[in-house]
């Protein structure tokens, strides 16, 4: 992956101007076109971000160690979103609980079917190993039943990660797509130089670049699941009528 020093070159040689020490020195303190040149590669990079929240290189596996008697559990503080599906349950040889996969809910349905039962259980010593995830108002989920131990709950989630700001900071878009990077931090520059011809012409090279980055990298699924909740048929005709 390309550095935040590195990335901000390319583009002060694309603008023909002085480039900045790839040893960082004075990178912190750079002032006029150097300094918008840093701020155009965030900005370019954050657009990428914001048009595809789900950008397989955001993909971050994570352990939640739940605690005894609590049910709900804040996501990272980088969370974007979360794989539902990717919850599960390991095992704690100290309870010989069984590893598995934790079923998703939504918060209506915990609330209508699964609440008054968590909520007459034991609130400090919990019920046992958790079996089911559930969705919240916030950005948390919850477990039930109540965990009566230290469980462990990997799941899979998408960050949002924060501007680069150090000067051998890594970008999180992969190499072969750094063009892209490049491009959008061009139709910020040339706003700025108020050449909006130009600036057109490297907004069309990046909406054409991320429209590329997504066919690659978004569009491509394995299988296809349906997730819609089916419902039982009725008749309004009785039998043999």
């Amino acid at each position: 992956m390309a550095t935040f020093v590195a990335l901000t070159n390319e583009l002060l040689r694309r603008l023909n101007e002085v480039t900045l020490d790839t040893a960082g020195d004075g990178f912190d303190t750079v002032r006029n076109v150097q300094a918008l040149a840093k701020d155009a590669i965030n900005s370019s990079i954050r657009l990428i971000l914001q048009d595809g929240q789900e950008w397989p290189f955001l993909k971050t596996t994570y352990t939640q160690t739940l605690t005894i008697g609590t049910r709900q559990y804040s996501f990272p503080s980088d969370y974007s979103s979360v794989d539902w599906d990717t919850f599960y349950l390991k095992k704690l040889s100290s309870e010989g609980n069984s590893p598995m996969n934790l079923k998703p809910m939504s918060f209506e349905e915990y609330t209508q079917n699964v609440r008054a039962s968590d909520d007459s259980g034991d609130q400090v010593n919990g019920d046992g190993p958790p079996i089911r995830v559930y969705q919240t108002l916030g950005e948390s989920f919850g477990v039930t039943p109540i965990p009566n131990a230290a469980y462990e709950v990997e799941y899979v989630y998408w960050s949002y990660p924060s501007d680069m700001t150090v000067y051998d900071d890594v970008a999180v878009i992969p190499d072969r797509f750094k063009h892209v990077v490049i491009d959008g931090a061009m139709m910020f520059m040339m706003r700025f130089r108020s050449n909006e011809q130009s600036a057109a012409m490297h907004q069309n090279n990046f909406e054409d670049g991320i429209k590329s980055m997504r066919r690659v990298l978004m569009d491509d699924a394995i299988s296809v699941r349906s997730t819609v909740i089916g419902k039982a048929r009725t008749s309004s005709f009785n039998d043999g009528a």
